[in-house]
C-alpha cells in the first residue's frame, strides 16, 4: 500500500537539500585533491579559484543557490507555516502538560453514552474534518458543575458547544477547556455535547508529519479525531529520568490492584462505559471507508464515497476509520460474515488469516460464551506502524506483520494465524469483559489473549508442535526482563508491562491449562464473562480471575497458582545425563539424570530457592523438539513424573529407540534456561538383548 503520502514528499525536500550539499562538498574535493609529492593544504587553497573555473564552479554555484532555495522552502515550512519542536521541547511540552493538567484527573466528570460522527476524508492533502455529537450522562450519583473537554495535538477544535454550560477557563497550550454549568447536571440527567474538529497537516514539519492520512491506507482512531471528557494519563512522560529532569515525581504507577475504588474506571476510557456508535465516513470515490458496525448505506456522488456504520448494541467508545483502494475477500463462519480488505498486490496471506478466523470463533465461542457480532473484518493498513489492533468486529492490521509476510517455509512460526487469533480473542477480552483501570488490568486483556491466541495455535499445529510457539514467547520473556528499569511485578499486578502480559502471561495461563485441564480454565474464564461481559463499573481485576481458578483447580494445584501469577517463579530444571538402554524385548529403557530448582524473585531480580515438587513431563524422541524434521511422529513417549528439588533420576520404557530425551520438552515451564532441558541419548545394549542377536 501506499503508506508515505505526504510523509514521502516531504522527505524529499530534506533529502534534495542534503544531496546539493554533496555536490558542493563533491566539486571542493575534487579542486583540493592533492596531485603529486607535496602541495600543502595552503597551496591548493590559494589556487582553488583557478580550479573550479568553468564547469565544476558553476556546478557548485547551482548547488549553493540549490541550497539556499531549499533551505529557505524547509526554513518556511519548519518555522513559519508550522512550529519548530526539538525532541527536547516535546519532552518538556509534556511535563508543562502533566504540571497543568494532573490536578484535575480525579474530578468527577458525566459519561459518554451515544457517540455520532461524521468524518470527511481528504487523503491527498492530507486532512480529516469531524462533525461530531455526544450524549452525556451523570452517572456519580450526585451533582456535577462542571464538563472537562480535552483534544490531543494536532487535533485542532474548530467548534465545541456544551448543552446548558459556557466556558468558564481554557488552558490554551494544552488543549483543555472547562465548562460550567448553568444549572449543575442532576444525577442521570442527560446532555448534549457537539463539537467540529480538524486534522490536517500544512506544508512540513522537522519531524512527525502526518502519517495516519494518506494516500491509500488512511488509519485513525477515534482519539484522533474527536475530544475525550476529563483528564487522563494518556501520552505523559514515563520515563524516570526524563520525569525527574522536569520536575516531575519519578513514577506514574496506576491504582493499585487492592483500590477499589479504581474499579468504577475501565483500562480503556474514563469518559464512557458503552457506547451507541453512529459513524458516516467520506472519502475518494476509488476508496472503501469502513468504521465499527454494520454499514446502513453507502453512495457515490461529486468524486466521493459516503458509508455509514451504526452499532445495533452498546460497544467500547474505541473507534477506528479507515479508508484504502481495497480487495476484499469474503468468506462465512456459521453466520457471521469473514471479510478480509487488502491491497490487490498483498493477496499472499489473506487465506491464512480467513483460516485462523474461523478456528478462533470455532474455539472462543465453545470454550468462552457466544460471538456477539455478525461480522468480523480484518483490513491492511500500511507499514507506517507495525500493529494489529483489535476495535468491535473490526481489526486494522499492518501490512509489514502480516499482509507481505512470507510463510512458506514451514520451519517458522506462523505469526499471521498467531497474531489474528489473538485480536479475533480480544472481541472477547477487551470488548465483552473490560478490566478495570488498576495493576492487573493488562492481564485481562492481553494474557488472556494471548493465551486464546495459543489454544489456537494448538488446535491448528497440534500439541505436539506447540513447543515453537511456547519457546519464542519464553525467550522473549527472558531477555525483556533483564531490561526492566521500574520493577518486574507478578501477573496480578502487571502494569502495562509488555513482556509480562505478553509472554510470561500467555506462558502462565497455558502452563496452568496443562495442569489442572482446559476444561477447568475454560470454565473460570466463562464465570468471569457471565459476571462481567457488557456491564458497566465496578469493572473486573484478576482477582476476580484467580479466585475462579483457586475454586476450580482443587488444593493440589493451589501453591501454582500462587506461583503463576501471584509470585515471580521461575524454573530451572536441567537433564545433566541420558542413557537409553535395548531391552530383551525390543524395547528401550530410558534414565535421566536431573537437577532441578524452583526460585522465587523479587521485583529487583534478587531470587530466593523455593521447594519444588511438580509433575513435568519427561519425554522421548526420535527428533529434537524444535528442530528441523520434528513433527507429531518423532515423539516416542510422554508422560507425566514428579519432579522435586535437587538431583534426581528419573525412568521410564519407550517403544522404539529414542535419540532425544529431557524434562518439559515442550517448554511449558517458565524455565530460565529451556536450553537444557533435553539431551541427546547415549545408547547400549543390555547383555539379554545382545544375546538374541
Amino acid at each position: 500500500m501506499n503508506g508515505q503520502g505526504d510523509f514521502g514528499r516531504f522527505a524529499w525536500w530534506f533529502r534534495a537539500y542534503w544531496s546539493a550539499a554533496a555536490v558542493v562538498l563533491a566539486v571542493l574535493a575534487y579542486a583540493l585533491w592533492r596531485r603529486g609529492i607535496g602541495a600543502p593544504l595552503k597551496t591548493r587553497l590559494a589556487h582553488l579559484p583557478r580550479k573550479i573555473r568553468g564547469t565544476p564552479g558553476l556546478v557548485a554555484a547551482a548547488s549553493v543557490v540549490a541550497m539556499i532555495g531549499l533551505g529557505s522552502w524547509i526554513y518556511y515550512n519548519t518555522n513559519v507555516v508550522n512550529e519548530y519542536t526539538t525532541t527536547l521541547g516535546r519532552e518538556r511540552d509534556q511535563a508543562d502538560y502533566e504540571k497543568a493538567l494532573i490536578g484535575y484527573e480525579n474530578v468527577p466528570q458525566p459519561r459518554i453514552t451515544d457517540v455520532q460522527l461524521a468524518v470527511d476524508l481528504y487523503p491527498g492533502e492530507p486532512r480529516a474534518v469531524t462533525r461530531g455529537r455526544y450524549v452525556i450522562q451523570n452517572r456519580t450519583g450526585a451533582p456535577l458543575g462542571q464538563v472537562h473537554v480535552r483534544w490531543l495535538k494536532p487535533l485542532q477544535m474548530t467548534k465545541l458547544d456544551v448543552e446548558g454550560a459556557k466556558l468558564k477557563q481554557e488552558h490554551v497550550g494544552q488543549d483543555y477547556r472547562i465548562y460550567q454549568f448553568d444549572l449543575p447536571m442532576a444525577p442521570l440527567e442527560v446532555r448534549r455535547i457537539t463539537f467540529e474538529t480538524l486534522r490536517e497537516q500544512k506544508g512540513f514539519r522537522n519531524s512527525d508529519n502526518e502519517r495516519r492520512i494518506v494516500d491509500n491506507g488512511t488509519f485513525l482512531d477515534n482519539t484522533e479525531i474527536a475530544p475525550m471528557l476529563g483528564m487522563s494519563r494518556d501520552g505523559l512522560l514515563q520515563d524516570r529520568a526524563k520525569r525527574r529532569k522536569h520536575g516531575l515525581p519519578p513514577e506514574l504507577r496506576p491504582a493499585k490492584l487492592e483500590d477499589e475504588s479504581a474499579r468504577a474506571f475501565s483500562g480503556l476510557r474514563h469518559d464512557s462505559d458503552w457506547v451507541n456508535s453512529d459513524i458516516t465516513v467520506s472519502t475518494t470515490a476509488d476508496q472503501v471507508a469502513i468504521a465499527p458496525g454494520y454499514r446502513e448505506s453507502e453512495s457515490v456522488a461529486a468524486g466521493r464515497r459516503t458509508t455509514r456504520y451504526r452499532s445495533d448494541a452498546p460497544i467500547n467508545n474505541f473507534f477506528s476509520v479507515q479508508s484504502a483502494r481495497y480487495e476484499v475477500a469474503k468468506d462465512r463462519w456459521k453466520n457471521v460474515e469473514l471479510a478480509v480488505y487488502y491491497d490487490p498486490a498483498h493477496s499472499y496471506n489473506v487465506e491464512r488469516m480467513q483460516t485462523a478466523m474461523k478456528a478462533s470463533l470455532d474455539y472462543f465461542t465453545t470454550n468462552f460464551s457466544p460471538f456477539q457480532f455478525r461480522q468480523v473484518r480484518i483490513l491492511e493498513f500500511p507499514d507506517y506502524a507495525s500493529f494489529a489492533q483489535s476495535f468491535a468486529n473490526t481489526i486494522p492490521y499492518s501490512e509489514g506483520i502480516g499482509f507481505v509476510s512470507d510463510y512458506r517455509d514451514a520451519e517458522k512460526i506462523d505469526m499471521v494465524t498467531y497474531i489474528t487469533a489473538h485480536e479475533v480473542g480480544h472481541q472477547w477480552w477487551g470488548h465483552q469483559v473490560i478490566s478495570a483501570d488498576q495493576q492487573g488490568g493488562t492481564f485481562i486483556i492481553e494474557s488472556l489473549a494471548q493465551y486464546s491466541a495459543l489454544m489456537v495455535m494448538e488446535q491448528v499445529y497440534g500439541p505436539e508442535q506447540i513447543r515453537k510457539f511456547l519457546k519464542y514467547e519464553l525467550d522473549r520473556y527472558l531477555r525483556a526482563r533483564g531490561g526492566e528499569v521500574l520493577e518486574e511485578l507478578p501477573l496480578v499486578r502487571v502494569e502495562n508491562q509488555p513482556y509480562i502480559h505478553y509472554q510470561k502471561g500467555g506462558l502462565a495461563l497455558y502452563l496452568l491449562k496443562d495442569q489442572i485441564g482446559a476444561d477447568k480454565v475454560n470454565e473460570a474464564l466463562r464465570g468471569l464473562i457471565a459476571e462481567f461481559a457488557f456491564k458497566p463499573a465496578p469493572y473486573a481485576n484478576p482477582t476476580d480471575l484467580i479466585k475462579r481458578f483457586r475454586a476450580l483447580a482443587g488444593p493440589e494445584h493451589q501453591q501454582l497458582i500462587t506461583d503463576l501469577f501471584e509470585e515471580i517463579t521461575l524454573y530451572d530444571v536441567k537433564v545433566t545425563d541420558a542413557k537409553a538402554k535395548r531391552r530383551s524385548d525390543g524395547r528401550w529403557d530410558v534414565t535421566l539424570e536431573v537437577d532441578a530448582r524452583k526460585l522465587h524473585a523479587d521485583g529487583r531480580g534478587k531470587e530466593t530457592e523455593a521447594p519444588l515438587v511438580e509433575m513435568f513431563d519427561v519425554g522421548a524422541f526420535t527428533v529434537e523438539p524444535g528442530r528441523k524434521g520434528y513433527d507429531r511422529s518423532s515423539v516416542l513417549a510422554v508422560k507425566r513424573m514428579p519432579v522435586h528439588s535437587g538431583k534426581q533420576t528419573l525412568a521410564f520404557v519407550t517403544d522404539k529407540e529414542p535419540n532425544f530425551a529431557g524434562v518439559d520438552p515442550f517448554n511449558k515451564w517458565i524455565d530460565r534456561n529451556s536450553d537444557d532441558n533435553v539431551k541427546e541419548v547415549t545408547k547400549a545394549e543390555s547383555l539379554a538383548a545382545l544375546s538374541h542377536l
